[in-house]
């Protein structure tokens, strides 16, 4: 609960919010750059050093210092046929929020993947991975890779990746060959680093992964969203399921 910004104040609320020990002293209440010290570095009215006044707190309150990744989900993989081309593409994932401090942010989900789009022989089955070799900040999906002829889409692992598009249909000398489908794209990243009021919630509500697309081979679903959640340096949260952090 923040200090009133008007009023009187008492060293005992100062430490009511702030925490420390007694007999208390100003000397203990100096603000931190980030999180390190007693006051959390959002407190911009109290210094880091020298002169420290009790007016300096008016207004204040403890926060944590929030690092935060967020990824949409991956989109579907395309299926693939036994002649000919397809139609249409799968379906795209879903976009992931993250809404705290009165704000919402949004990591878009990957398109999905055309449908029966790809040459049977030829490369471009394999979904977007979500991970450092595609400038992701950290390797958290794998696709199910490129698909060979006539089989259904690989599932990946992980988080965000867009699924496997379908092998297609090998042409002999009666029949011709079938398209694959098209690997989905991954889901998009999200960062930000803030300050939360110790006991604010950061609500999360992240995306489900593109259905891949349904014929004869059918291409993989994308994998869902993820959010990483560090709080003062330590990591608190890391999932793909909805929910509610409570800052402590």
């Amino acid at each position: 609960m923040a200090i009133p910004s008007t009023g009187s104040i008492s060293m005992s609320t100062i430490q009511t919010e702030f925490g420390g020990s007694s007999p208390i002293s100003l000397s203990e209440y100096y603000r931190s750059n980030t999180y390190e010290a007693a006051v959390s570095g959002n407190n911009t009215t109290v210094p880091q050093s020298g002169t420290i006044k009790m007016s300096q707190f008016r207004g204040t309150f403890q926060a944590r210092y929030i690092v935060w990744k967020l990824l949409g989900a991956g989109g579907g993989g395309g299926y693939g046929v036994f002649n000919g081309a397809g139609s249409g593409k799968a379906a795209d994932g879903g976009n992931s929020t993250i809404t705290y401090n009165g704000t919402t942010y949004t990591a878009n989900g990957g398109a999905g993947g055309d449908n029966g789009a790809i040459y049977y022989n030829q490369s471009g089955s394999a979904g977007q991975n979500a991970d450092t070799s595609q400038g992701y900040s950290e390797n958290f999906g794998t696709s199910g890779g490129e698909s060979p002829q006539q089989t259904n889409g690989a599932a990946g692992t992980g988080f965000a990746a867009g699924g496997s598009g379908a092998g297609g249909d090998n042409p002999d000398q009666y029949d011709s060959s079938g398209n694959k489908g098209e690997g989905g794209l991954a889901g998009s990243e999200q960062t930000q680093t803030d300050y939360v009021a110790v006991g604010g919630s950061i609500v999360y509500d992240l995306g489900v992964g593109g259905a891949g697309g349904d014929s004869s081979f059918d291409g993989a679903d994308g994998l869902s969203g993820l959010v990483v959640i560090n709080s003062n340096g330590s990591e608190v949260v890391r999932t793909g399921t909805d929910g509610t952090y409570t800052v402590v």
